[in-house]
C-alpha cells in the first residue's frame, strides 16, 4: 500500500500529465498549459490571502456557512501532504522545522520504504543527507526536503512516460 508521500508524488505526476500535451508536447508544459494548471489546480492560492491559505489547508470553513467554500484540488492536496509528512518527522526531535539524520532515516523507512529497500548501499541515507543538506547545518529543512521529493518524482515520471509510450 502506498504511503502518504508516495501518493503525493504520484499526484504531482498525474496532475502534470493532466495538462502537459494539450498543446502538443507531452513532456513539457507550454505557457498556456502552465496558466491553465495554475488557474485550475492552484485557484485557491491565487485568489486568497496568506491567512486564508492556512484555513484552506486545514479544511476550515472560510466564509462561516458551515461548509467548505472551495474543495482543494489534487495538486493542493499533494502539496498539503508533502508539508504534513515533512513536519510529522521534522518535529520529532532536534531542531523544529528540520530533519535530523535520524528523522530523515525514519521518514525514508516509513514513507519511501520501497525506494530505500531497492538501494544496495547501506550508506544511502548518509549520502542523501549529505546531498540534501545544501547549507551544511547538519539538518534538512523543508526546501532541501522538497529537492528529494522532486528528484524522486522526476525519476518516477520518467518511468511513467516510458510505460505510457510502450503502451501506445
Amino acid at each position: 500500500m502506498p504511503t502518504d508521500l508516495e501518493r503525493a508524488m504520484e499526484t504531482l505526476i498525474v496532475v502534470f500529465h493532466r495538462y502537459a500535451g494539450s498543446e502538443g508536447n507531452q513532456v513539457t508544459l507550454s505557457r498556456g498549459e502552465l496558466k491553465q494548471l495554475m488557474e485550475t489546480e492552484l485557484a485557491s492560492y491565487l485568489r486568497k490571502t496568506p491567512d486564508s491559505i492556512s484555513q484552506i489547508m486545514s479544511g476550515l470553513d472560510t466564509n462561516g456557512d458551515g461548509e467548505k467554500t472551495t474543495m482543494p484540488s489534487d495538486l493542493e492536496r499533494a502539496m498539503e501532504t508533502l508539508i504534513t509528512v515533512f513536519h510529522r518527522y521534522a518535529d520529532a526531535d532536534g531542531k523544529k522545522g528540520s530533519l535530523s539524520r535520524r528523522e530523515l532515516k525514519t521518514l525514508m523507512e516509513k514513507e519511501l520504504a520501497s525506494f530505500l529497500k531497492s538501494q544496495k548501499d547501506p550508506a544511502t541515507v548518509d549520502k542523501i543527507m549529505k546531498d540534501l543538506d545544501t547549507n551544511g547545518d547538519g539538518e534538512v529543512n523543508f526546501e532541501e526536503f522538497v529537492s528529494l521529493v522532486a528528484g524522486l518524482s522526476i525519476a518516477c515520471e520518467q518511468i511513467y512516460s516510458l510505460k505510457s509510450a510502450a503502451n501506445k
